[in-house]
């Protein structure tokens, strides 16, 4: 309780954070609340602007843009959590190993994650996914890959911390197991940790996937995802500049929000950084004492 009142006082941690809550919802209720089938062509009602009938107008092909939009909502969400799953189930285990056994494990796992880290996380992203195929799974494996280096790191930053303490000493001494040992003391140690860094990466995994669609390496047609939509969209730029804005709205608030709570997540757990967005952003610090 005392963390979410923590929480609740970053005014616009808070506000961000009922957005992107909206936003899950309308990932996870995507196909209930379309107004129409996000499929379903009819050319005759192609390039048609913005109505009543269709709030965002219709694309090339006569779907609505609106249903689309939604439905790719789910798609890239679905991938970006898909994509922080599979760099946690890989990552973690194996930070939390060579964080606990250290000597020639650490040191390889550790040199291979400082090589991974040097090139950018969309060129690697990119070799993988070729490799893997344009695909969904091929947009998770190649995201999961890229980003695991930085769950191996964290995994084993507390591990390496965690291991020193008594409790885990007296583990030692009763003859308790390694894999014991982390499942039993050192894993809970990680979890917070690695929950406010899947929460900082989201955003990162929602743009990355938006960019592999954008250059045709992601999620294929007709299935609407937001980099997908603004690729196709850029083709009538001139014609139907209306096509833009949905996807690019959408992408923009998914990514803000999901920064915005990830730093207040951050704030909250460390309190040596409250104040620094805020100071950043030229934002008032609610529930600061005024001077003088």
């Amino acid at each position: 309780m005392e963390f979410l009142r923590s929480f609740a006082r970053d005014r616009v941690g808070l506000f961000f954070a009922f957005v992107l809550l909206a936003l899950l919802i309308v990932a996870l209720t995507a196909q209930w609340i379309t107004p129409s089938d996000p499929f379903r062509i009819n050319l005759r009602q192609g390039m048609r602007p913005p109505s009543w009938a269709n709030w965002l107008g219709t694309d090339q092909f006569g779907r609505d843009v609106l249903s689309r939009v939604i439905l790719a909502t789910q798609v890239t969400t679905k991938i970006a959590i898909s994509s922080i799953l599979f760099a946690v189930v890989l990552g973690v285990p194996l930070g939390m190993f060579v964080g606990y056994r250290g000597g020639v494990w650490d040191a390889v796992v550790m040199r291979a994650t400082d090589i991974m880290l040097i090139f950018p996380i969309i060129l690697l992203a990119i070799v993988i996914v070729v490799v893997a195929g344009p695909s969904e799974q091929g947009v998770v494996i190649a995201l999961g890959l890229s980003q695991m280096p930085q769950f191996i790191r964290v995994a084993r930053g507390v591990t390496l911390s965690a291991r020193e303490e008594l409790y885990v000493e007296a583990a030692i001494a009763a003859g308790a197991t390694w894999p014991r040992i982390l499942r039993r003391h050192i894993w809970p140690n990680i979890s917070t940790p690695i929950i406010v860094q899947a929460t900082l990466t989201l955003p990162v995994f929602v743009l990355n996937t938006a960019a592999l669609s954008y250059l045709g390496l992601g999620v294929q047609p007709p299935t609407p995802e937001w980099g997908q939509m603004l690729n196709e969209a850029k083709e009538v730029l001139t014609s139907a500049p209306y096509l833009i804005i949905g996807p690019s709205v959408a992408l923009f608030l998914f990514v803000l929000s999901a920064n915005l709570v990830g730093d207040t997540l951050q704030e909250t757990l460390n309190p040596k950084l409250k104040g620094r967005r805020q100071a950043l952003m030229g934002l008032p610090r609610f529930g600061a004492k005024k001077s003088g």
